[in-house]
């Protein structure tokens, strides 16, 4: 398997959700395991429609974490869809910044950013994240999920170039109403996690309708960690939908291990006030791959409060 060069290794083990803060300066881009090339496209195959096995024996992760949630899981060794709790996986959720992944991909189609070190200007307004109140580049805004970076580029992507691109993308049910900047944490748009993995897949294996040169540059810019025999890819999300009585917690993405993949979609929408989630998404995560023998010991442990 060809190996991310030392730029990606210090992205770290996390891309900041919405209240976290940059720990690290930019990186200059970074070759990217060609899984393009060792993925052949196939036929497309819908997650959501595709037989699913529902694994209730997964959930005491989230027990053991005091929350309520789902993991969704695809594995390409044996085709098989796992979920451990079934009605949750299926249930559509505000995306959050896991939408940061396709709006990424738009942002680069459509021209409003050049390339991952394209600077994001800081409007002057004061953020209560300091990581948000200077410069940012597409690279370090996906890194701190810098909400008012991705905001001016919707802004200038514009609905109706949001709308075509949202539906060439199949991208959960495509419903971007609301206001243009707002629409994958307040408004309209909804993905549940089967479809979360249906998308990831969908992009891994070349089955979007967008250039190598941004499939590459979207899968450096959500590389998590990188390890001898395994590379990891994912983006968080967080945020409280007007109709949605819980926080939705999200960690997504996959893990690539030689010409095998694993995708997964993680959500937590349910715990105790006193909990932070935002570092069990992943945990839990991490420790579902763990017992199933798919993570290996080598991979970063999801021990930073993201």
């Amino acid at each position: 398997m060809k190996r991310p060069t030392a730029g990606l290794l210090l992205i770290g083990a996390c891309l900041l959700e919405v209240s976290c803060t940059a720990t690290q300066a930019s990186t200059p881009a970074a070759s990217t395991p060609n899984t393009q090339a060792l993925v052949p496209p196939a036929p497309a195959v819908s997650a959501a429609t595709s037989a699913v096995q529902e694994r209730p024996d997964l959930r005491q992760y989230f027990q053991a974490e005091q929350v309520a949630g789902s993991i969704a899981l695809f594995d390409t060794a044996d085709a098989s869809t796992t979920c451990s709790d079934l009605t949750l996986c299926s249930k559509p959720t505000i995306p959050a910044s896991t939408f940061k992944i396709a709006h990424s991909m738009i942002a680069l189609e459509t021209g409003v950013v050049d390339d991952a070190e394209t600077v994001l200007p800081w409007d002057g307004k004061p953020y209560s994240e300091e990581a948000w109140n200077h410069n940012n580049t597409l690279r370090t805004a996906v890194r701190v999920s810098c909400v008012p970076c991705f905001q001016a580029i919707a802004r200038k992507v514009g609905p109706e170039r949001m709308q075509d691109w949202v539906n060439k993308l199949d991208y959960g049910n495509k419903d971007i109403s609301g206001s243009i900047d707002q629409f994958w944490l307040k408004g309209g748009l909804r993905i549940s996690a089967l479809q979360q993995v249906d998308f990831l897949r969908r992009f891994d294996s070349g089955q979007l309708p967008i250039s190598a040169r941004t499939a590459e540059t979207v899968r450096d810019l959500i590389t998590l960690d990188v390890g001898q025999h395994h590379v990891l890819y994912g983006k968080t999300g967080l945020d409280q939908p007007p109709d949605f009585p819980e926080l939705a917690a999200w960690f997504v993405g996959w893990l690539e291990l030689g010409q095998r993949r694993v995708f997964f979609a993680t959500i937590i929408n349910g715990h105790g006030k006193d909990i932070d989630v935002k570092p069990v998404r992943r945990r839990v995560t991490e420790r579902v791959l763990r017992a199933l023998h798919l993570l290996p010991e080598d991979a970063t442990r999801a021990i930073i409060n993201d």
